[in-house]
């Protein structure tokens, strides 16, 4: 008997499903750590940790952070349900594909429909459906401009404004080695020795808050 049930046990992990009130780490939009198993949520692809979109108004924001920020809500709200990831295969980098559920929400599902993550058309059509309501009612990245998370891994961005007046956008937006937004102003200590990398995130501001507005906080020094 003893010998049937370890059986079984073995059973149920190689199938990858595990259901319990465990605790969940967020990593970003796509990517879960359940049950010490780094998980990269199947069929969608969110925006990454430094990619940046534009809202309805034109006005840029972390979209990335963004989706982060409302998956950690997300299931701080649902905290009391229990949890299941169904894992399908290991990618390259060791990390589990699959598709996790909340209560009976597909977590999956639930960032594509609100526009936080897009169908990653690339591996499944799995969540095409949810990407299209999403955009019909102008949820998460579709409410303004965008650039695609894998366009984004590639290195494309946006187009500089040309007109822009660069002798009044002074203000350099750094980004740390910990990753650690941080704007130096004419006058720090470290702003002549800060220089700017765009591929990695990091821009210019105009203004004090804009640089805030859009996650940045002061320099120390």
């Amino acid at each position: 008997m003893l010998v049937y049930i370890f059986k079984l046990l073995i059973l149920i992990w190689l199938c990858g499903w595990q259901n319990v009130y465990a605790d969940i780490k967020i990593i970003d939009g796509d990517t879960i750590i359940f049950n010490e198993k780094k998980i990269r949520l199947f069929g969608i692809d969110a925006p990454e940790t430094n990619q940046y979109c534009f809202d309805k108004k034109k006005i840029e924001y972390s979209c990335g952070l963004n989706s982060t920020k409302a998956l950690v809500q997300f299931i701080k709200k649902n905290r009391y349900k229990s949890i299941k990831c169904s894992h399908y295969e290991i990618d390259k980098y060791g990390r589990f594909i699959g598709e996790c559920w909340i209560g009976e929400i597909s977590i999956n599902s639930w960032l594509v429909k609100n526009g936080l993550a897009l169908a990653y058309l690339r591996y499944s059509d799995k969540f095409l459906f949810d990407e299209k309501k999403a955009k019909e009612k102008g949820l998460g990245v579709w409410q303004g401009n965008f650039i695609y998370p894998w366009e984004w891994r590639r290195g494309k961005r946006f187009k500089s404004n040309n007109n822009l007046d660069k002798r009044k956008c002074y203000i350099k937006g750094n980004i740390s080695s910990k990753g650690q937004k941080i704007y130096h102003i004419p006058g720090n200590l470290n702003y002549e020795m800060t220089k700017i990398n765009e591929n990695k995130g990091e821009r210019w501001f105009c203004s004090e808050e804009e640089a805030k507005m859009n996650g940045w906080r002061k320099s120390k020094k």
